[in-house]
């Protein structure tokens, strides 16, 4: 049994919006990506993906400043849409099967 058309439609609709978050956080990304410069990045992905020693870990998070958070934030709300962007368009293909 396939999903309601409504439902369908909302589905549609709740992926376009992802779509667009997506497109604007890379953009802010790459802007924010700019201003930190490539080795600021590398150090703030080094954070992101848990790769500091770990008593290093505690104090960049301290030093870090508003512009390092930023980037901290988009790249997990990056993560948390492409999730539910993933969820959706799994949802749709599951009804078109």
């Amino acid at each position: 049994m396939g999903i309601k058309l409504e439902d369908q439609v909302f589905i549609g609709e709740m992926i376009k919006e992802l779509d667009e978050t997506i497109h604007r956080l890379v953009a802010e990304e790459q802007r924010l990506s700019l201003r930190l410069g490539d080795e600021r990045i590398a150090e703030l992905r080094e954070y992101w993906q848990k790769e500091l020693p770990a008593g290093d870990e505690e104090a960049f998070r301290l030093a870090m400043d508003h512009d390092d958070k930023k980037m901290t934030w988009i790249w997990l709300r990056l993560k948390r849409v492409h999730q539910s962007r993933a969820q959706a368009g799994q949802a749709l293909m599951r009804n078109h099967t």
